[in-house]
């Protein structure tokens, strides 16, 4: 019997990559523009991932690693920004983040469902304050019983150590578990390695890992009706 569900949150409840696109699509207009798109979002992609590893150990402030992320990002197309300018883009690439926030669709009606017959948990790579931002705007604060994150515990998927935490939270064993993300690489081979169940949200439909290992994929969080029994198959 599954006794508690563990979410992924950017890009499985919430959905980050299209926020992000649809700001960073107006920096690089009125900033950016003699590059190619694709290839300023893909320097993005790449440097927002390590930057975001040294604020969650501590390394650097969220402001500073915004800065630095843009000035990174410019320098990979061959701009170079000030100081200044690293500080006007940032604050322009938030600007433009934060109103675009959209949630997976589908996502609320899903975790309510699952809500009725687990509890819920969400652990994320992130910091405690966008996390709790996020689930009020997806309005699946109301939902959740545990949020764990990175930013707080100092230890960031695909550690296992970070599922456990979260386990011990809800007070179930990792066979009383499963896990549902979208990273293969965070969400999937750290849920395993934690001994929990995993099921996998590609919406983009990646390519399957070498070794799915028996990993159950899920493209789309609607109907409801045909993902609940994916996740809980008690209920199949």
């Amino acid at each position: 019997m599954t006794r508690a569900v563990l979410f992924d949150l950017d890009d499985t409840l919430f959905d980050h990559r299209g926020s992000s696109r649809a700001a960073l699509a107006e920096v690089h207009r009125r900033h950016a523009s003699g590059s190619a798109f694709e290839i300023f979002e893909r320097h993005h992609a790449r440097i927002l991932e390590d930057l975001h590893l040294d604020v969650l150990a501590g390394r650097r402030t969220l402001d500073e690693a915004r800065r630095e992320r843009f000035r990174l990002v410019f320098e990979a197309v061959g701009i170079a920004l000030s100081d200044a300018d690293a500080e006007r883009v940032a604050a322009a690439y938030r600007a433009g983040y934060v109103p675009s926030w959209r949630p997976v669709p589908g996502a609320a009606d899903l975790v309510a469902a699952v809500r009725a017959h687990a509890r819920i948990g969400v652990v994320s790579n992130n910091l405690i304050e966008e996390t709790r931002d996020k689930l009020a705007f997806c309005e699946l604060a109301s939902l959740v019983d545990v949020v764990v994150v990175s930013g707080d515990e100092g230890i960031s998927k695909p550690d296992p150590r970070i599922f456990q935490i979260t386990l011990d939270r809800l007070g179930v064993t990792a066979p009383e578990a499963v896990m549902v993300g979208d990273s293969w690489a965070a969400d999937i081979t750290g849920a395993s390695r934690a001994g929990i169940r995993a099921v996998w949200f590609n919406p983009r439909r990646g390519p399957v890992p070498p070794d799915p290992s028996g990993v159950a994929v899920i493209e789309a969080w609607t109907p409801v009706s045909a993902v609940l029994p994916v996740i809980l198959p008690s209920l199949r």
